[in-house]
């Protein structure tokens, strides 16, 4: 069974907000946004993209500190957002 899934930018950038809001929870973010994406293609785009790329990383931080000021919620929907465009 072929697992490889080719993200669309659209999913990348869910996932990449999604991360900021659940940490390395994915089967939260697979779940709320992303159902469609097995777990283990999320676990290899993270590795790829997220966990080695210290410009993400340094973005995840600057952007999880601006979401501390935020309602969850407020975040939730604009992930909600993206999914839809």
């Amino acid at each position: 069974m072929n697992n490889y899934h080719k993200w669309t930018k659209n999913e990348e950038d869910i996932f990449r907000e999604a991360i900021i809001l659940y940490q390395f929870n994915l089967e939260a973010i697979q779940s709320k946004f992303l159902p469609h994406i097995s777990l283990k293609s999320m676990k290899n785009k993270y590795y790829q993209r997220i966990h080695n790329n210290a410009d993400i990383k340094i973005q995840i931080k600057c952007q999880k500190q601006l979401l501390d000021s935020k309602k969850e919620d407020e975040v939730y929907n604009y992930i909600r957002n993206l999914i839809t465009e």
